[in-house]
């Protein structure tokens, strides 16, 4: 990881924080949707077993474990145990299901606007 160089503080100023990668380069940021209880689950997962040796330290690590175990078992079960090629995108919006819950009218409450 590259890190900046310091920029040394004029008279009077105080010294630049330096901002570093949080993550390595190998490594990308996703956002998903998932459920409540599924992430409230795997959170308090997380913090009950945390120490233990071999067990995830945080939620990033412990989806990424779950995420490659799917993966695994989709190319194991539909492409010989081989990775898929690669493509640049996968559709948006709601899945199947979640069309068939907009249709029935399953919503989640809104938030109120807070007032001006």
């Amino acid at each position: 990881m590259a890190l900046q160089e310091p920029v040394q503080p004029g008279p009077g100023e105080e010294p630049a924080r330096i901002r570093r990668n949080r993550t390595s380069p190998d490594r990308v940021q996703r956002s998903f949707y998932l459920s409540r209880d599924l992430v409230d689950r795997a959170r308090a997962a997380v913090w009950a077993t945390m120490q233990r040796p071999g067990e995830a330290y945080n939620v990033s690590q412990l989806a990424g474990r779950g995420l490659e175990a799917e993966v695994r078992r989709l190319e194991t079960t539909y492409n010989g145990g081989n990775p898929f090629p690669p493509v640049n995108q996968v559709p948006s919006g709601p899945s199947p299901e979640g069309v068939e819950r907009i249709r029935a009218g399953v919503t989640s409450p809104r938030r109120r606007a807070s007032p001006p």
